[in-house]
């Protein structure tokens, strides 16, 4: 059985908030930019999609556009703000450079403890240097996997 388009936002949504941190109606207004066919959406048609209040579409709007997520541009005689999702930067762009800094900070602390281990309790470090390293491999690769994705994703958004 195929999802209606509500499901969708809410699954969508959903994910957002748990794995990136987006507020309830932020990730709900980000999802919104996502799915739609038409040019940009409207303070107004946020507000009519949502049914949320004013202040609370409002502050959604501007964590989206403070987190460089969503934009928004204008049309000749229109007074009217359009956001829609942001060109430049990327959501996936944002995530990968992100699970990069993740990766490469995690790998800085297990060498850490690693050489801590080789050098102030040896029978430790013997211990679990064969377990430390098949996750030190682990992590290496996701980094090489992800700076190549992210250069790949760069080279897309300047070209």
């Amino acid at each position: 059985m195929e999802k209606t388009k509500e499901e969708i936002i809410e699954t969508i949504g959903l994910h957002l908030e748990q794995e990136h941190n987006l507020p309830p109606l932020a990730a709900r207004i980000y999802t919104i930019l996502i799915l739609t066919d038409k040019d940009g959406l409207t303070f107004e048609g946020c507000l009519e999609r949502l049914g949320a209040s004013k202040s609370s579409i409002s502050t959604s709007l501007n964590l989206l556009l403070n987190m460089d997520l969503v934009t928004y541009f204008t049309k000749s005689g229109d007074r009217r703000r359009y956001f829609t999702t942001a060109k430049k930067k990327t959501f996936f762009l944002s995530k990968l450079q992100e699970n990069l800094k993740r990766v490469e900070t995690e790998k800085s602390i297990i060498t850490l403890v690693l050489n801590y281990h080789e050098k102030y309790a040896p029978q430790k470090y013997e211990e679990g240097q064969t377990r430390t390293q098949v996750y030190l491999d682990y992590a290496n690769e996701n980094e090489k996997i992800l700076k190549k994705s992210i250069k790949k994703l760069e080279s897309i958004l300047n070209g």
